[in-house]
């Protein structure tokens, strides 16, 4: 069994991402910039992926909460407690800013 299908069937029967798929990518919460919030971000989103597919990413606190909503609704993401979503995108909007003024990541709806 592939790490990816581990983890499909687990969200799929509401279970929590192995906590060694982080691993699979080689990422520590060192991986990400230190500030207020990157242990949160680490394990919310190394759960499914990569910190590089997070670092490569530059978008408003809007366009990274529409993100969240994504991760959830099209990938199985857990839904993140109302403080966790905040310090996760507060975390990502400081540390990956847009990088284009107006840019809009053409995978999400408006």
């Amino acid at each position: 069994m592939t790490g990816r299908f581990v983890l499909a069937a687990a969200l799929m029967l509401g279970a929590a991402a192995p906590p060694a798929l982080a691993q699979m990518h080689n990422d520590t919460v060192e991986s990400l910039p230190d500030a207020p919030g990157r242990e949160t971000v680490f394990y919310a989103c190394t759960a499914c992926h990569g910190v590089k597919i997070i670092t490569q990413q530059g978008q408003t606190a809007e366009r990274w909460d529409a993100t969240i909503d994504f991760m959830i609704e099209r990938h199985g993401m857990a839904v993140p407690a109302e403080e966790d979503r905040r310090t996760i995108v507060d975390y990502l909007a400081a540390q990956f800013p847009s990088k284009q003024k107006g840019y809009s990541n053409p995978f999400l709806k408006r």
